[in-house]
């Protein structure tokens, strides 16, 4: 396996020091210090559900101490360890990105905890990943149904936004239902974003937060996924579309009052870290304001360009953070490989022979469901594939860009990450 070059690692170098940086642990301490007095003796429940649920947790818990209450933990299913969690705290475990019987059983008891609160005030720690983690079907949509239903959104290359409006619609408790179960308690949500522009309807499909979205939305999503969709979820949708389901609350819903959010960063956010780390190197480095979305062929040609464009004139860093989307290949047999590998190594054949890499990888520390939290690659990439015996295109072709990122050295390796953002993309010229 070829070795990390020296802009390749220096980039990763980076990535990895924004993740730090914007620690959900770190950020939850400074966001309840800097409110010390809204909560300054009033016991909380807590409820923690995302793939930051450790993290922020640890960081509520060192805050406010023995005041946090009644406290129900829901992240990632992990086998390599025992996950911490406080004395006294409920901890489970859910599947990502495709729910399990875990996340079964944590969506049963989320809306008990929810149901069970008596009025009493909420500090819930919020993130990415909680569709997957927390899952409670609406009545007469088996768990089964809506698991086949999201996945076959999420293989036609659907936004999030699109994806999370499926869900919310087959949900109990997503799109502001969640909000419902607390019977006006109130709600103080402090939010980690995966999603582009923030949008607290979407992140882990807006459970305390009013949804835009409708049945018909949802219902039109469901059926451009084609024939992959359940017929017993499109029954539903079409049976909620004519008004024979109530819709979920919307923005201004006086039921969804008490909610507090604060978001406490996102995708953008992690550019900006990416470059700070950059700039302190020596590197002239900005980021760009507006998230990366987009399919990932149109994010590659767009990184491509931006590398060509600044022809070797470094040292030089552009960061963006976004959630580009991939649409699973119809000829695909044996996938395995996620968005962030895959953009890498479209972007690899771009930049070939030029002084110059890109880095896509997760800000948790994952892509998908593979073993990698991204890739890096540079103008040599290409050429390294081929020493291999890895075919580059065949391997996307296939939707096989985890095992060739492997394979040519570009894989950055899984991890435990301290936050989640979305996804960060990184070009860098010498």
């Amino acid at each position: 396996m070829p070795r990390r070059r020296s802009l390749a690692a220096t980039c990763e170098r980076f990535y990895r020091t924004a993740l730090v940086q914007l620690g959900a642990e770190r950020l939850v301490r400074q966001a309840l210090l800097a409110r010390a007095s809204e909560f300054a003796q009033e016991p909380l429940r807590v409820l923690a559900m995302g793939k930051a649920a450790v993290p922020m947790t640890r960081g509520a818990v060192a805050v406010l101490g023995e005041r946090a209450g009644d406290l129900l933990i829901v992240a990632p299913e992990v086998t390599h360890e025992v996950p911490w969690a406080p004395p006294g705290a409920r901890f489970l475990q859910g599947g990502h990105p495709k729910p399990t019987a875990g996340s079964l059983d944590a969506g049963l008891a989320v809306e008990a905890w929810a149901s069970a609160g008596d009025g009493r005030p909420t500090l819930v720690l919020l993130s990415g990943g909680a569709s997957a983690l927390v899952v409670a079907p609406a009545r007469g949509v088996t768990a089964e149904e809506k698991i086949q239903a999201v996945s076959a959104v999420m293989a036609s290359g659907a936004t999030i936004q699109d994806m999370n409006a499926v869900r919310k619609h087959l949900s109990r408790l997503k799109g502001g239902q969640l909000m419902l179960r607390l019977g006006g308690a109130r709600a103080d949500v402090l939010v980690l974003s995966d999603v582009p522009g923030d949008d607290l309807s979407v992140i882990a499909s807006g459970p305390f937060a009013g949804d835009p979205s409708t049945f018909a939305e949802a219902l039109a999503h469901l059926e451009a996924a084609g024939p992959r969709a359940p017929p017993g979820a499109r029954a539903f949708l079409l049976a909620g579309a004519r008004g024979e389901h109530p819709e979920t609350p919307k923005p201004g819903d006086p039921r969804l009052a008490s909610a507090r959010h604060q978001v406490l960063a996102g995708p953008v956010d992690l550019a900006r870290a990416v470059a700070t780390a950059a700039r302190a190197a020596g590197f002239e480095a900005g980021a760009d304001s507006t998230p990366l979305v987009g399919s990932v062929e149109d994010a590659a040609r767009h990184l491509g360009a931006l590398a060509m464009a600044r022809g070797g004139r470094g040292p030089w860093l552009w960061a963006m953070g976004g959630e580009p989307t991939i649409a699973l290949p119809s000829g695909a047999t044996a996938p395995d490989g996620g968005r962030a590998q895959h953009l890498a190594l479209l972007v690899a054949r771009a930049i070939a022979g030029l002084d110059a890499c890109v880095l896509a990888a997760g800000s948790d520390g994952r892509d998908g469901p593979t073993q990698q939290a991204g890739a890096v690659v540079d103008g040599l990439t290409s050429a390294d594939a081929r020493a291999a015996g890895v075919d580059l295109d065949e391997a996307l072709a296939q939707a096989r860009s985890g095992p060739a990122a492997v394979a040519c050295g570009a894989a950055i390796e899984r991890f435990d990450s301290p936050t989640h953002l979305a996804d960060v993309m990184v070009v860098a010229v010498e």
